[in-house]
Order: structure tokens, then sequence, then C-alpha cells
């Protein structure tokens, strides 16, 4: 069986990201995920800008339209990707439930800058009979997958503490790790404001804070995007310490060893090796591959509107402290 997809939104998450990229390398957009899975058509493009209309047309042979409402009525598509801007989330939620009810609509993150909102989004979704899901694609990727699957079991075991480096802001990028976290720890129990940090704009901010979660504490500290991009995780545990570096290009597991020397000594090991090495090469596939397996009633890995509203609801707690 085959689903059909509607893009709305061609740019960089939408097409942009990966469009000069080998895709047998590189799978970052929701246009080249859904292009490469047998299992899904993509059956048109939705964008104001006709220059990339002409661009998707070429690339994916696929029906370019610049009003929402024509692809909707012509293609009732299955799943319906949301990439536009945050602020016109909820304003292109109301169109797909007003012109046609697909299954599944896949959202960009934040679903909304304001909770109420948010809220309004996933009853809408309920009272159509859409599945609602946000794009938060780390909690998609195999080692994502494998890690969370490791501290329920207690492979990774004991009291935890850890430290997040995030740049560019709470709300689009500091939120990716609040909500990874909360995938793998769950949920947030208390919230601290350390530092109140820059100002980006009315939206977002670059605060220091402390999140306490049902298995551990961690502390996120923001830094200069200027300078360069960082984003990292490091948990220690009482058996060994998780280190997620470069967005998550990199994973390590370290375990504890006992010193050769001196019996009443342990320390950690030299790095285990690397997690799955193309897990963020090509995040975006592993998002369509689990929203395959939740169309196939299969066990799946994806951020429901639930936990993305729960992030939201998280980062504008720290921000109200913050402020």
């Amino acid at each position: 069986m085959e689903f059909n997809v509607l893009i709305v939104g061609l740019g960089k998450i939408g097409m942009g990201y990966d469009l000069d990229l080998d895709h047998d390398e590189y799978v970052y957009s929701h246009a080249a995920a859904f292009s490469q899975h047998k299992g899904f058509n993509i059956v048109g493009g939705v964008d104001v800008d006709t220059k990339l209309g002409k661009t998707f047309e070429e690339r994916y042979n696929s029906e370019f339209y610049g009003n929402i409402q024509e692809a909707l009525q012509k293609h009732h598509p299955d799943i319906v990707v949301i990439a536009t801007s945050t602020q016109f989330h909820n304003q292109t939620l109301k169109d797909i439930a007003k012109y046609s009810k697909p299954k599944v609509v896949l959202c960009e993150k934040p679903l909304s800058y304001r909770v109420e909102e948010a809220y309004s989004m996933q009853k809408l979704c309920k009272d159509n009979g859409i599945q609602l899901f946000v794009n938060y694609m780390r909690n998609s990727t195999p080692d994502s997958i494998e890690i969370k699957d490791k501290i329920n079991s207690n492979e990774y075991a004991g009291s935890l503490k850890g430290v997040v480096w995030y740049s560019k802001g709470l709300v689009h990028n500091g939120s990716h790790f609040v909500n990874l976290l909360t995938y793998w720890l769950g949920p947030i129990k208390e919230s601290c404001c350390i530092s109140k940090g820059p100002l980006l704009d009315k939206q977002n901010i670059e605060p220091d804070f402390s999140l306490t979660f049902e298995k551990g504490k961690v502390v996120f500290l923001s830094t200069q995007e200027e300078n360069f991009s960082n984003y990292a995780v490091e948990l220690v545990f009482e058996n060994g310490r998780l280190r997620y570096e470069r967005g998550g290009r990199e994973v390590y597991w370290t375990s504890v060893q006992q010193d050769e020397n001196l019996s009443t000594h342990k320390f950690l090991s030299k790095d285990d090796g690397n997690y799955n090495a193309d897990s963020m090469s090509k995040y975006q596939l592993h998002v369509v591959n689990e929203l395959w397996n939740m169309l196939n009633q299969e066990n799946y890995e994806l951020c429901s509107g639930a936990m993305a509203i729960a992030t939201l609801e998280s980062i504008n707690e720290i921000v109200k402290e913050c402020k």
C-alpha cells in the first residue's frame, strides 16, 4: 500500500536543506525523505514562492501549488506535512481540516509559540480524526531509540546528572534537547533559571537553566551561535557516561573499569565506540520510517502532539522564570 503526501512549505526543512547533497548519504528534508521511501508518494508541494515551486516540480516530478485549498481538494492526501513558519502553523492546520481530512499531520516544531493555541490545534486534530505528530526528529533515530531502551532496562543505570550545551536560542534549538531528554528521562518535575541570558527576539532567549526529570537532573548551558553551533549532551550514570556530540552526529558510551594498579579506584574506560554513524545524516528518513510503522500498526517512535505540547509548556515556564 502507498500513502499520498502533500508538503506545505518548501523552504529549508521542506526541501532545501539537502537539495544539493547526495541523497544516498544525506536526507535532511521532508521532500527527500518521502521520495526515498517506497511506501509514500509525494502528490504535491505548496508554497508562495514560485521559484521554489519550479525547483520542486523539476526535482521531485510532482505538482506545485500556490494555494493549499486547491492542493487539498484535488488530492485529499493521507499525510500532510506542515513546514511553514511557526506563526502560520495554526491557520495551515485549520485549512487542512476544512478542505481535506488526512490520516496524519506532521508539523514542524514548535507546534505554536502559545500553549493555548497548541492545545486548540491538538483538539482540532482529535475532532477530525487526524493523528498529530511534531517533527522532533531525534526521537526517531536508531541511536536515540537504543539509548531510551538501555535507560529503561537499567543497562545505563543508577542516579543521573547531566549537562546540555545549546546555541541559537531556547525555543527553536534548545527545545530539541528538552524534548529529547524528556523522551529519554521521563517527564519534567522541576525547572530552575540559573541565568537569563540574552533576548534574541520576542519569542526566543538563551538562558542557562536546570531541569529535573523523572530519572535525573540536567543543566542546560547556552553558547553563542555566532561563534559556532554547539549542540551536545553528557549524561553521567553510576556505571558509565553517555556523550551525544555535534548534535548527535557522534554518540559514545564509556563504561567504568577497575584501575589496574589501584584496587580502590575505578575510572571511565576509553570510549566503547560510536553508535549508528548515519543516524543524523539521514534523520528525516528515520522519521518517515517510523511514520510508516505507525500507519502499518507496528511499534513506532514519533513525537506526539501531546509530547510536543509538554515540551512547549516547559519552555514557556523557563522563559517566564528567566525574563
